[in-house]
């Protein structure tokens, strides 16, 4: 006999003996349905309910601990704290049989079984209102928590009952409730769910930057109390304790950065590689653990978030924490990114210390700052020289957010500002501002006075500068913020205050005259990277003359040199690699994206990295100049909205059009006038195309390959210089009284513009983008005045003009999008439904016969009536029309399905399809009475729609003129 042992026949053999087996090693129990019920004799269990064994299945768990097994022999195991093979021995003996005996009859075969609880998941909503918060063993909760979706749909709770055991010592249980089907009843129950079980805060998930770090604690309670502790940072947890974490679906936290704060025993310890890794695998890029040696060598067993909260722990302790880089465990992830509490400021000309006067007592120089000391009738110095430069204050005029601006140098000698917020002296002594300059590097001495003293001296003195602190670069109060200096004069000093270092790329490279005579000359003659530089003119105009931001795409073939046009636009602002941004981003960073760039070209690369099903969203949101309205976190509406105004660029190989159907979706006139897009060649010839690509002409150059890489290398030499100088022109039109008069100029010739190439047709979309070009070109025409491109006058506006023409050929005239669509629709319904919902009338010659052929076949659903007409010609041949005689209903209800169906009755009128009578056009009807066969004498109202009008392109387009911008005055 063999002396393997036979774990499987062992198993299946205690399985047929099941309760047997369970009322002898767990003999405080009893059955309930298909399970062994019982008190867990391993640990002190003061009534059954969190121990179970299924009768059928073998399976058992322990919800309170979150132990669990497969068969009997784990059980066996388990309870009698022995090895496997030891407890598939003890079990056999039990049976009377041998455990390495293999020619045991086989078990009798069982008929698979459903699962005893199949979740419904998500629930319904309607469901919410019915989950239980008794349980039908131990009573009322004593607390709950509820977990919903992110749209905030109810998706579990988890229920804590207090209970007092026989010993007298009370005692927690926990019972999650989950919805689904079980014994025939759909409902809640009293289960958990076998995985993708879901994550504690996910309606929280939208209050929160991405950007920032998601806290992970263990328990819903310690998850409420981290919420306190780290105000600003989003706080999570999972249900069911380090044994369910593999069952939880972390997906939601893709992208982000996850700090996870253990409970302070050996199961919080021993999660932290499991959590990593399973976090890793949801997508999550980057992990650090909080170091529990903050809290001190006293900190409790099996202490979390919700003790350090009832032991006194604040958030500006934590916050002090992160400050000094110290609350996560040093090396402990693959991202820990600290996050100071105050920003760095990015500033141009700091303002002088004037009439600024030290407190009494105390004396600067480049030795340092010092204070008189009277027992040692001395003075001892502070710190390295640290100066008070002004008083700041929130630049849109609130009053509020003060705090003081300081400049010293580094250990390296490198100069720093930084604005100090108010509200960090009343935190701890100001135990802050002292940690925020020694993060910067001030040489702060080492004596018992000198951080005291320190304090003393930053509060202390008679300020007199002031200075207006704006968040975002662009036009402010009149001026133009710049990171490095602000133009344009203003009654208060104006900086530019960041909290890093700004998405904006600005950065100067060479002259003006370099760029102008290796960049912009080889722009003139090719209408489309002329009009790529004017744009990136027109940002700062749009918010001068109160314009919606404008938004211009340009399309087409691969290598064609779309992202030339792209980067000579961008090198008017600094290096065209550094400058431009992508699509490949989330809406919210695209949100930012745009606030950053605010008054300033925004450029977007590769639209095709872009997710299909928020590119509609998002071109919205773009063309809007607003972002989210986002809660604080107490629920309320936040103040921190973005906004901007801007021209923006992009490029890619399709239309937005294309893009949109990509993910089932269909543009609209909005989305169109929001983003314009341009097709990136005017060459005719596929041949020249290749050849030329963007370009009209390659110059000197072989072409338009050749001439891309002399513009790449020149720009990544000579970039950045021309648009200060634009600012500096722009300001000095606009400075005192002179505004008015220079607006209205520019406004003048855009109107010309619109004159010149509008006719009385054209809708009301056109005309939006018809001024939006004419900006454009004018903007070009402003920079090539002051003598910054080098263009001949006229250049900028001859490209707008053949832009424009180009977009108008392309779409297709000059009405508006929605009517193109409607009319569409209403052709494709009535050709492909002309045979079946419409009933042959054949009575080409006289409409007054209205019997039709009974053997003629008929359709289901009618629709009206089709009836040909012939028009004979002796000299050109016979040619028909069809009338369509249509029920109002189905008018309404199925040709116009999805759409107003009065516009398109006024479409079809107004183009001659709609056949109406002189008293209906008086009277402004849309339907007219009419004879119909099987109607007898009686007149039924419908609509007479002639397919001949309905199906030509007879849109009346714009009489060609050669050189439509010569028309336009250039001058300045």
């Amino acid at each position: 006999m063999s002396n393997k042992l036979n774990f499987k026949v062992v198993a299946d053999a205690a399985l047929n003996s099941a309760e047997s087996v369970c009322s002898h090693w767990a003999q405080d129990g009893k059955r309930q349905g298909h399970e062994w019920v019982a008190i867990n004799p391993t640990r002190a269990d003061g009534s059954a309910g969190s121990f179970s064994i299924n009768l059928n299945t073998g399976v058992w768990s322990d919800f309170a601990t979150d132990d669990s097994g497969g068969d009997l022999i784990a059980l066996v195991a388990y309870l009698e704290r022995i090895e496997q093979g030891e407890a598939c021995k003890r079990l056999a003996a039990f049976l009377g049989m041998d455990a390495s005996d293999t020619t045991a009859p086989p078990p009798a075969k069982r008929k698979p079984k459903k699962p005893a609880f199949e979740p419904v998941y998500p629930p319904p909503a309607k469901a919410a209102k019915s989950c239980p918060v008794k349980h039908y063993q131990l009573g009322t909760a004593s607390r709950y928590w509820d977990y919903f979706s992110e749209s905030g749909g109810l998706l579990m709770r988890v229920a804590r009952f207090d209970r007092t055991g026989t010993d007298g010592e009370r005692k927690k249980e926990y019972r999650p409730a989950n919805y689904g089907k079980k014994n025939g009843y759909t409902k809640w129950h009293w289960l958990q769910l076998p995985d993708n079980r879901p994550l504690y805060g996910l309606e929280l998930l939208g209050r929160f930057d991405a950007s920032a770090p998601v806290v992970l604690v263990e328990g819903e309670k310690a998850a409420d109390a981290a919420r306190l502790l780290f105000p600003d940072r989003l706080c999570m947890t999972w249900s069911g304790g380090s044994k369910a974490i593999r069952k939880t679906d972390f997906k939601p936290l893709a992208g982000r950065v996850v700090w996870f704060w253990p409970d302070n025993d050996e199961a919080g310890a021993a999660s932290v590689g499991t959590l990593q890794a399973t976090l890793t695998a949801a997508g999550v890029v980057g992990f650090a653990v909080v170091d529990l040696a903050n809290f001190g060598p006293e900190w409790p067993e099996k202490a979390d978030a919700a003790d350090a909260l009832e032991l006194g722990y604040t958030a500006e302790q934590l916050s002090a924490l992160i400050a000094d880089n110290r609350l996560l465990v040093a090396g402990g992830g693959d991202s820990t990114p600290s996050a100071p509490n105050t920003p760095e400021l990015q500033t141009g000309a700091a303002p002088e210390l004037s009439d600024n006067a030290a407190p009494f007592g105390y004396t600067v120089d480049d030795g340092g700052v010092y204070f008189f000391d009277a027992k040692a009738e001395k003075k001892r110095r502070i710190c390295a020289r640290l100066d008070v430069l002004a008083l700041s204050r929130d630049g849109h005029g609130t009053g509020r957010n003060w705090g003081k601006l300081v400049r010293f140098c580094d250990y390296d000698g490198v100069e720093k500002h930084w604005n100090i917020p108010m509200r960090l002296f009343a935190t701890e002594g100001g135990a802050e501002v002292v940690r925020g300059l020694f993060d910067r590097g001030l040489d702060i001495d080492s004596h018992r006075e000198a951080k005291r003293k320190l304090l003393e001296y930053l509060q202390g003195g008679d300020i007199k500068n002031r200075v207006a602190l704006a968040y975002k670069m662009g036009w402010h109060k009149g001026v133009f913020v710049l990171p490095e200096r602000t133009i344009g004069e203003s009654k208060d000093p104006v900086m530019y205050y960041s909290e890093g270092e700004p998405l904006c790329k600005l950065s100067p490279a060479g002259t003006l005259e370099q760029w102008r005579d290796n960049v912009a000359k080889y722009c003139a003659g090719n209408p489309l990277a002329v009009f790529a530089v004017s744009a990136a003119f027109s940002s700062p105009l749009v918010e001068l003359l109160g314009y919606e931001t404008m938004g211009f795409h340009f399309y087409g073939d691969s290598s064609w040199g779309k992202s030339t046009l792209l980067n000579v636009a961008c090198s008017v602002y600094g290096k065209p690699d550094d400058y431009k941004c992508t699509w490949r981003s989330t809406d919210n960073a695209l949100e930012a994206q745009a606030a950053a760039h605010s008054d300033l070209l925004l450029a977007l690369d590769e639209i095709n990295q872009v997710d299909p099903r928020i590119i509609g969203d998002v071109v919205y949101m773009l063309g809007n100049g607003q972002g989210k309205h986002r809660a604080n976190d107490r629920g309320q509406a936040g103040n921190n909205q973005h906004r901007w105004r801007l021209t923006f660029l992009s490029n890619g190989e399709k239309t937005l059009e294309q893009y949109l159907m990509e993910s089932g979706k269909a543009q609209t006139g909005g989305m169109e006038m929001r983003f314009i897009g341009l097709r990136s060649t005017f060459q005719e010839s596929e041949t020249d195309r290749k050849k030329y690509g963007v370009f009209n002409t390659a110059h000197e150059f072989e072409g338009g390959a050749a001439l891309s890489e002399h513009l790449r290398e020149a720009m990544n030499k000579y970039h950045g210089t021309a648009f200060p100088e634009f600012l500096e022109a722009l300001l000095s039109a606009v400075s005192g009284d002179k505004r008015a008069v220079f607006c209205e100029r520019l406004i003048e010739k855009v109107a010309n513009f619109k004159k010149i190439h509008l006719t009385a047709n054209a809708g009301g979309q056109v005309t939006r983008a018809a001024s939006k070009f004419a900006l454009v070109g004018v903007a070009g025409e402003l920079a090539t005045s002051k003598g910054l491109t080098g263009w001949q006058k006229g250049e900028a506006m001859r490209a707008a003009d053949a832009c424009f023409q180009s977009w108008i050929e392309a779409r297709g005239g000059e009405g508006n999008l929605e009517d193109k669509q409607m009319l569409e629709h209403v052709r494709e319904n009535l050709s492909k439904y002309s045979e079946s919902r419409f009933k042959r009338w054949d009575s080409p010659d006289d409409e007054g016969k209205l019997v039709i052929d009974s053997h003629v076949p008929t359709t289901a659903e009618a629709w009206g009536y089709r009836r040909e007409e012939v028009d004979s010609d002796p000299l050109e041949g016979d040619t028909s029309d069809v009338v369509f005689y249509i029920y109002p209903e189905h008018f309404r209800r199925s040709v116009c399905k999805g759409w107003d169906y009065k516009r398109i009755a006024r479409l079809l009128r107004d183009r001659g399809a709609l056949i109406l009578s002189d008293t209906a056009l008086r009277k402004g009807e849309f339907t007219v009475p009419s004879p119909l066969p099987n109607h007898g004498k009686k007149r039924v109202r419908v609509y007479k729609v002639r397919n001949s009008m309905l199906m030509c392109d007879d849109e009346s387009e714009a009489p060609e003129v050669e050189n439509k911008a010569a028309g336009v005055d250039s001058s300045f």
